[in-house]
C-alpha cells in the first residue's frame, strides 16, 4: 500500500493537455484552471505536471487556506514569494520587484528593508512576476482558489491577464463543490472566460476500469472482482475515495463515505485522535503556537501524537502549521466531536486567539470560535471589532464578512446594542458600505434596503442619509439611477437649514446620477443647487461642505464639456485648485478631466492625467471603484491614441470586479478595442457574453450606452447588415444624451447608407449631418465630418488622414484613401498610400486594417518586394541591429525596450518584407542600404 506515490490514473489526457499548453508559451503565455470536486486529484495532477518540466523552469506554488472562519489572507501569495526567495535568492527577488519591493515585507519580512506601502501589495506582486517572466521560464501555480481572499483572487486574475501579453504560464485550481452561486470566485472566473483568457480543464470522475487500475495500484496486489465492483460503486469514481477504500480492502468496506474518510483516523492511538480533533476544530490548517495553546499539555505527548498522525497520512506539516491531508478529512473528523467537546475546544481557540495581536483576521476568527462555542455576546463583540478593524485597514471583504456574522448573532444576544456599541441599523449600514466597497453590489443592495426599512422614523437625518446610500447602491447595482430614492431622502430632510450640508450631499448625488445618465442640463442645474446649499457651511469651515462645492464644480465641468462647451475646461481648473485634501474629489477630478481630454482629442494629455490619478489613487484610495474607473480611462486613452497593444496589456493590470457600473464601462471599452484590433469574432463573442450586464448598466450610464451603440453598429457592418447598423446609429440624433459621443455614430451611419445605396436602397442622412453641424466647432468634428462625407462619396478621404481624432479612424482613412487612389488609376500613389497605411496599422496594432491594406495591394498586383519605407522608424532601428547579428535580448538592451516588444517588431519586419527568416531580412537590409 503506497498512497503517497501511486501512479496517476485516468489523468493522462489532462497531463498531456497541460504539457501542450506550456509548450505553446512563446511571446504570449498561457493560463489554465483545473477544477473538480474535492478528492478528484487536482493536487496530484499538478505535482506530476511540474515534476516533468525542464530543469530551467522556475515553478512557484502557493495554496489558499481556510482558517475555519473564512479565507486566511494571502497564504498562497506568501507561499509563492517564499518559493521565489528559495530559488532565486532574496536580492534577486528584491531587484525584480523594483522600488516598491518593501511592500512585500508584510508577507516575507526578509524582502523588506523599510516599512512598505501595503496598499500597493497586489501591484507589486503582479509586477514582480511579470518582470521575472520576461527573463525566466516561469510557472506560477495557485491552488485552492475557492478558499482565496479577495486580494489573492485579484492577483490571480491579473496574472492571467498578464499571461496574454507575457511568456508566463499560470496554473490555477479550485474545488467546484465549494464554489456555489454566490461565491465571490464565480464572477472572477466568468470575466476571465468572457475575455477568453483562461483554458478550463475540469477533471472528470474515473471510469470503472480506471477505478480498478487505481485501486490495484494502491493495494499492491490483485483484488477480487467483487471488491473492485464495490470500490467503484462506493467511490463514485472519486480518486481520493478509491485510494481510501483500496487501502483497507482486506477488511469490511465502510458503509458511508464519511466512514471512508475516517478509516485512517480511527486507526490512530487515542492521543493522535485527540490531536486530530483539536486540529479539526481550528480549521483545515492551524499554526503551531495556537494549537499548543489550545492543547496546553505535555510537549512530548503532543510531538508523539503529531508524528503518529503524519505517519498515518492524516495530517501534513506546512511550514509552522499543521493541516489535514485533505479538507474532506477535516470535515469528517470535526463531525466526530461530541457537542461538549466542540464547545470546550472552540472556547479554547477563542481564548488562545485573544492573546494574539487583534488584526482583522484574528478578530474574525475569534468571533467564529465564540459563536461555535455558543457564547453569542462575545462573538458579537468580536465580530463588530473585526468589522471596525477591517474597515480601518480597507480590507473590505473581511469587513463585510464580519458585519454579516454580527447581524446573524444580533437576535441571539439579550442587549446587542450595549455589547456592540452600535445599533442594528448602523451595523447594516456599515456592512452595506463594506459590501459596496468590495464591489459586491447585489449583497450591498439587500442590506441597504433592510437598513432603510428598519431605520427609526424619528431619526430624520440618519434615515435620509441611509436612503441616499441606498440610491448610490441602486445605481451601482444597475437596478435604477437612484434619483427616486434621492428625491425621497430630500423630502424627508425638508427645508430645515440645520440640515443644509446633508441636503447638499443628496443634491450632489442626484446631480451625478443625472450626469451619468446623460441628462446634462439637469445635472448642471442640480449641481449648482448643491453648491449653493453647501456654500454657507463651507465658508464657515465645514470640510464636508467644502468638498461638495468641489464635486459640484466637477459635475458642471463634465456636463458642459460633454455637450460640446469647451468652457467646461476652466471649471476643471477651478475644481482642481480647491480639491487638495479631498480624496474623493481628487479622484473625481482625475477621472472626469481625463475623460474630457479624450473627448477633445488630447489623448496624450489624457494619459498623463490618468497616470497621475492612478498614482494618487493607489496612495489614497483602497476601494475598487475609483481605481477601476481611472485605470479604465487609461486604457481608453491608449485606445484612442493608437497604442492598441499597450491598451490590451494594460487590461491585465485591472482588478477584476463583480458586475457593476465600472465593470460594464470597462467591458464595453474592451469590446471596442477588440474591434479595432481586427478581432471581430472575439469582439462579438465578448459582447454577447456581457450583453445582459451592458444592457442593465447602459440603461443608466450614457457612456456605456453610446459605446455599445457604436460597437453593435460596427459589428453589424462587419456582417454586412446595414439596416441593423443604422438602427444602432440612430442614437446619435434620437436623444441628446450622448453629446459629442454621438459623433462616431455618424460614421457608422454613413457607411451603412453607402452599403444600402450600393444595393439600390437609401436612407435619410440629414439627421446625422445635423449632429455634425451642431458640434462643428468641436476639435474632433472635422475628422468625423470628413469620414462622413467620404463614406457617402461627397468628398475625398485625404482630409481625414491627418485630422485630430482617434488614431484608428485616421488609419482607416489611410486605407480608404489608398483604395480611392487606386480607383482613380494612380497606381504609384496608391501603392505608396497603401504601403504606408499597412505600416501605420501595424504600428498601432490595428491588425485588421493592416491586413486589408496588404490584401488590396496583392489583389491589385501592387505587392512584391516591399520597400523598406513600409517599416516604422523603430522597425528600421530593429532591422539594422538584426542585420548586425544581435539577438532579441541584445536588441532589447540596446534600445531600452522589452524582449517581447522586440519580438513583435521582428515579426512585423518579416511580414512586411515578406522575408522567411531573420537572415533574409538582414540580406534585404544590406541590399537596400548599399
Amino acid at each position: 500500500m503506497q498512497i503517497g506515490r501511486v501512479p496517476l490514473v485516468g489523468r493522462q489526457a489532462d497531463l498531456d493537455a497541460l504539457r501542450a499548453e506550456i509548450a505553446a508559451v512563446d511571446a504570449q503565455g498561457r493560463a489554465v484552471v483545473v477544477s473538480g470536486d474535492a478528492g478528484m486529484g487536482k493536487t496530484r495532477l499538478l505535482r506530476d505536471f511540474t515534476e516533468g518540466l525542464d530543469e530551467d523552469v522556475i515553478v512557484v506554488r502557493g495554496a489558499s487556506v481556510d482558517s475555519g472562519s473564512g479565507p486566511a489572507p494571502l497564504t498562497a501569495i506568501t507561499d509563492l514569494l517564499r518559493d521565489l526567495v528559495d530559488q532565486l535568492g532574496t536580492e534577486a527577488v528584491r531587484e525584480a520587484a523594483g522600488p516598491a519591493v518593501d511592500a512585500l515585507g508584510v508577507l516575507v519580512p526578509t524582502l523588506a528593508k523599510a516599512p512598505g506601502d501595503t496598499e500597493r501589495l497586489a501591484d507589486v506582486v503582479v509586477e514582480l512576476f511579470s518582470q521575472l517572466a520576461r527573463t525566466h521560464r516561469l510557472v506560477v501555480i495557485i491552488e485552492d482558489l475557492h478558499w482565496s481572499d479577495s486580494t489573492t483572487s485579484e492577483i490571480a486574475a491579473r496574472l492571467v491577464r498578464r499571461a496574454a501579453a507575457l511568456p508566463l504560464f499560470v496554473l490555477l485550481s479550485y474545488r467546484t463543490d465549494d464554489v456555489g452561486r454566490g461565491h465571490p470566485l464565480r464572477p472572477v472566473l466568468a470575466e476571465l472566460d468572457r475575455a477568453r483568457l483562461l483554458t478550463h480543464r475540469p477533471l472528470s470522475r474515473l471510469s470503472p476500469a480506471e477505478v480498478g487500475a487505481l485501486a490495484t495500484a494502491v493495494h499492491g496486489d490483485a483484488l477480487a472482482a467483487e471488491v473492485l465492483h464495490d470500490i467503484a460503486a462506493r467511490s463514485d469514481g472519486i480518486p481520493f475515495y478509491v485510494e481510501e477504500l483500496a487501502s483497507f480492502s482486506g477488511e469490511r468496506l465502510p458503509v458511508s463515505l464519511r466512514d471512508v474518510l475516517l478509516l485512517r483516523y480511527e486507526r490512530l492511538d487515542a492521543e493522535a485522535r485527540r490531536f486530530s480533533r483539536v486540529l479539526a476544530t481550528g480549521g483545515v490548517e492551524v499554526p503551531d503556537p495556537v494549537l499548543r495553546a489550545v492543547l496546553d499539555g505535555d510537549e512530548s505527548a503532543l510531538e508523539s501524537a503529531v508524528r503518529s498522525a503524519v505517519d498515518a497520512q492524516v495530517v501534513v506539516i506546512r511550514g509552522d502549521a499543521y493541516a489535514f491531508r485533505h479538507a474532506l478529512m477535516q470535515e469528517a473528523v470535526y463531525a466526530e466531536l461530541l457537542p461538549t467537546e466542540r464547545t470546550r475546544l472552540h472556547t479554547a481557540y477563542a481564548v488562545a486567539l485573544e492573546a494574539l495581536a487583534p488584526t482583522a483576521r484574528v478578530l474574525a476568527d475569534i468571533a467564529h470560535h465564540w459563536r461555535a462555542a455558543h457564547v453569542p455576546d462575545r462573538a458579537l463583540a468580536a465580530a463588530v471589532a473585526a468589522q471596525r478593524a477591517a474597515s480601518g485597514a480597507s480590507a473590505w471583504s473581511t469587513a463585510a464578512e464580519a458585519g454579516e456574522r454580527a447581524l446573524e448573532l444580533w437576535d441571539a444576544v439579550a442587549d446587542p446594542e450595549t455589547i456592540s456599541g452600535m445599533s442594528r441599523v448602523d451595523v447594516l449600514r456599515s456592512t452595506s458600505a463594506a459590501l459596496l466597497a468590495a464591489n459586491r453590489n447585489d449583497r450591498a443592495l439587500a442590506f441597504a434596503r433592510e437598513a432603510v426599512a428598519l431605520w427609526p422614523e424619528e431619526d430624520v437625518v440618519g434615515r435620509a442619509e441611509m436612503i441616499g446610500d441606498l440610491a448610490t447602491i441602486e445605481f451601482q447595482a444597475g437596478v435604477s439611477d437612484g434619483v427616486e430614492s434621492l428625491d425621497q431622502a430630500l423630502e424627508i430632510l425638508g427645508d430645515d437649514p440645520r440640515h443644509d450640508v446633508q441636503r447638499a450631499g443628496l443634491l450632489l448625488s442626484s446631480a451625478r446620477a443625472h450626469m451619468l445618465n446623460g441628462r446634462h442640463g439637469v445635472g448642471t442645474h442640480v449641481a449648482a443647487r448643491a453648491g449653493a446649499t453647501a456654500e454657507a457651511a463651507a465658508a464657515a469651515g465645514d470640510r464636508v461642505a467644502a468638498e461638495i462645492l468641489v464635486q459640484a464644480l466637477l459635475i458642471a465641468a463634465t456636463c458642459r464639456t460633454t455637450t460640446g462647451d469647451v468652457g467646461g475646461l476652466a471649471l476643471f481648473d477651478q475644481a482642481r485648485a480647491r480639491a487638495d485634501g479631498f480624496v474623493r474629489a481628487m479622484m473625481r477630478y482625475f477621472i472626469n478631466y481625463s475623460n474630457a481630454l479624450m473627448l477633445l482629442g488630447r489623448y496624450d494629455d489624457a494619459i498623463a492625467v490618468a497616470r497621475e490619478g492612478q498614482e494618487y489613487g493607489r496612495t489614497h484610495v483602497a476601494d475598487l471603484g475609483p481605481l477601476v474607473m481611472i485605470e479604465a480611462n487609461m486604457i481608453e486613452a491608449h485606445i484612442y491614441a493608437g497604442r492598441l497593444r499597450e491598451a490590451e496589456e494594460l487590461g491585465g493590470l485591472l482588478p477584476l470586479v463583480e458586475p457593476g457600473l465600472y465593470s460594464a464601462f470597462l467591458r464595453e471599452r474592451l469590446v471596442c478595442l477588440a474591434i479595432w484590433r481586427g478581432r471581430i469574432d472575439g469582439a462579438q463573442a465578448a459582447l454577447e457574453a456581457a450583453r445582459r450586464e451592458l444592457d442593465m448598466f447602459g440603461a443608466y450610464e450614457f457612456q456605456t450606452r453610446f459605446g455599445m451603440a457604436y460597437d453593435l453598429g460596427e459589428l453589424a457592418l462587419a456582417r454586412g447588415d446595414a439596416h441593423e447598423a443604422l438602427s444602432h446609429a440612430r442614437a446619435a440624433w434620437e436623444t441628446p444624451a450622448g453629446g459629442v459621443l454621438a459623433l462616431p455614430l455618424t460614421a457608422v451611419a454613413a457607411r451603412a447608407v453607402a452599403m444600402l445605396r450600393e444595393r439600390g436602397e437609401d436612407a435619410d442622412v440629414e439627421p446625422y449631418r445635423a449632429v455634425l453641424d451642431a458640434f462643428a466647432d468641436w476639435p474632433v468634428t472635422p475628422l468625423w465630418a470628413a469620414v462622413f462625407a467620404a463614406e457617402l462619396g461627397e468628398g475625398s478621404w485625404a482630409p481625414a488622414v491627418d485630422a485630430v481624432g482617434p488614431a484608428y479612424i485616421r488609419a482607416y482613412a489611410r486605407v480608404r484613401h489608398g483604395e480611392e487612389l487606386l480607383a482613380e488609376g494612380d497606381r504609384t500613389a496608391a501603392r505608396e498610400a497603401l504601403a504606408a497605411a499597412a505600416s501605420y496599422g501595424e504600428e498601432l496594432g490595428a491588425d485588421g486594417l493592416a491586413a486589408r491594406a496588404r490584401a488590396v495591394m496583392t489583389d491589385a498586383g501592387l505587392a512584391g518586394e516591399a520597400p523598406r519605407s513600409v517599416l516604422t522608424s523603430r522597425e528600421e532601428q530593429v532591422l539594422e541591429l538584426v542585420a548586425e547579428g544581435l539577438t532579441n535580448g541584445q536588441i532589447a538592451e540596446r534600445l531600452y525596450i522589452s524582449v517581447k516588444t522586440v519580438s513583435v517588431h521582428v515579426s512585423a519586419i518579416l511580414r512586411k518584407l515578406e522575408a522567411p527568416s531573420r537572415t533574409a531580412a538582414a540580406a534585404i537590409y544590406r541590399r537596400t542600404a548599399a
